[in-house]
């Protein structure tokens, strides 16, 4: 065929044969070779025993025992065999894509492109895979298993075991309800969480939970969506920590309390908070360095307390203070410094990092899931955050910027954290 005024010639198709850099191979009935280019021999190599490539079906025995059959049941005089099979070499991290096709009678052409990151990745999959399962081995306190779209248990870990007390063949294919004591909300629980899961993300909680032999133990637990291509929730993770001693803890400190301790939530009270506060502004002054003070403030406070009852408020204040507990480091002190406001004074912290952390601490609080009737509640924060500056020297003047601040959150619709910056 002549286009603009050349020919293609023999030997040019030739060189486009041999100099391809896909695989081509020119092959019988039988899968003997009559040639091959280059590239088909440099990637079929590490499938070789020999070293020759004399034979395609010997060559991909091991790996495609049923390619003669396949091309021995092919009865068009041309058209596909075979399109795109992935081949891997044994025992090593190459592999390749083949395509066979019958040109003529008697004649087939195999095409193999390389496919050696793909071997590489399920490598890598492999050994994460390894590394996982070493983890979930090695956790005790943390029971890790995943839910289907439905909320059914569909893998269950041996610390799951550990802390729950259910073999796996008694709680997989199970809701995860059977793990929720009768009282705690059951079927609709689990579809309040996992909706709440696949609209955020992900979502939190605590609450009692249920062993095989139907005692209970505190646990927190997170719930995250695992999402599909397109963005679906297609199952769930969850981690539950078992927290009763943790919660022993937390009640018999607020029996003990003493007037340093608020006895419902086990954060500094009132004045204790104020008191170290007044010793942070006065170091910070003295050795110029930053401080940052949180005011977090539930919204609709008194509403939702009115709607919900007492019972319900006072597990809001305890959700409240361990959120922040939660987020913050060792070296902050959070206190419960109102009727339902709650301060977290950041030592060492410029107001960026405030902004930060209590970004995180009204996020978590969004995502928080109650226990029991209040499955369905939804809470949110308002937070104010304030730096001490030259122009804020001491508590009061701290208190009443990051009170400014709330102030303006609450004015901007809420469920925001805003901080004080004139």
């Amino acid at each position: 065929r002549q286009r603009g005024g050349r020919g293609v010639t023999p030997e040019a198709l030739l060189d486009l044969f041999l100099l391809s850099p896909v695989g081509l191979v020119d092959v019988d009935e039988h899968g003997r070779v009559e040639v091959a280019n280059l590239a088909a021999r440099r990637l079929l190599t590490p499938f070789t025993k020999t070293g020759s490539l004399d034979d395609l079906f010997n060559t991909l025995a091991d790996v495609a025992p049923e390619l003669p059959a396949r091309v021995r049941s092919f009865n068009g005089p041309r058209g596909i065999i075979v399109d795109n099979l992935e081949l891997l070499a044994p025992g090593q991290h190459s592999g390749v894509f083949l395509s066979l096709m019958r040109v003529s009678t008697g004649r087939n052409v195999a095409v193999i492109t390389d496919a050696s990151s793909l071997a590489s990745a399920r490598g890598l999959v492999s050994r994460l895979e390894q590394r996982f399962n070493a983890v979930l081995g090695a956790v005790r306190e943390y029971a890790i298993y995943t839910l289907d779209s439905e909320g059914r248990v569909d893998s269950w870990s041996r610390a799951a075991v550990r802390v729950h007390q259910f073999g796996g063949g008694a709680i997989i294919g199970q809701s995860m309800s059977a793990l929720l004591p009768p009282e705690h909300g059951g079927a609709g629980y689990v579809t309040e969480t996992l909706a709440l899961a696949a609209r955020n993300g992900w979502c939190e909680e605590e609450g009692y939970r249920q062993r095989e032999d139907g005692t209970t133990f505190w646990a927190t637990t997170v719930v995250t969506a695992l999402r599909d291509a397109s963005g679906a929730a297609v199952g769930y993770s969850v981690v539950s920590h078992d927290a009763s001693e943790r919660r022993r803890l937390e009640e018999q400190l607020r029996d003990d309390a003493t007037s340093t301790t608020d006895y419902l939530t086990g954060v500094s009270a009132r004045r204790a908070f104020f008191d170290v506060a007044q010793s942070e502004v006065a170091r910070a002054r003295r050795y110029g360095q930053p401080l940052t003070l949180l005011l977090v403030d539930p919204d609709r406070f008194r509403d939702l307390a009115d709607q919900h009852g007492d019972a319900f408020a006072n597990e809001w204040l305890r959700a409240i203070a361990w959120v922040c507990r939660q987020e913050s480091r060792t070296t902050d002190v959070v206190g419960r410094i109102g009727g339902e406001a709650f301060g977290v004074l950041l030592p060492s912290t410029e107001l960026s990092g405030g902004l930060v952390l209590a970004e995180r601490i009204r996020e978590r609080m969004a995502r928080y899931v109650f226990a029991g009737d209040f499955t369905a509640v939804r809470t949110t924060l308002s937070v104010g955050v304030a730096e001490v500056t030259e122009g804020i020297t001491g508590v009061d003047a701290l208190l009443a910027t990051a009170n400014t601040a709330v102030s303006r959150a609450r004015q901007a619709g809420m469920n925001l954290v805003v901080g004080y910056d004139d």
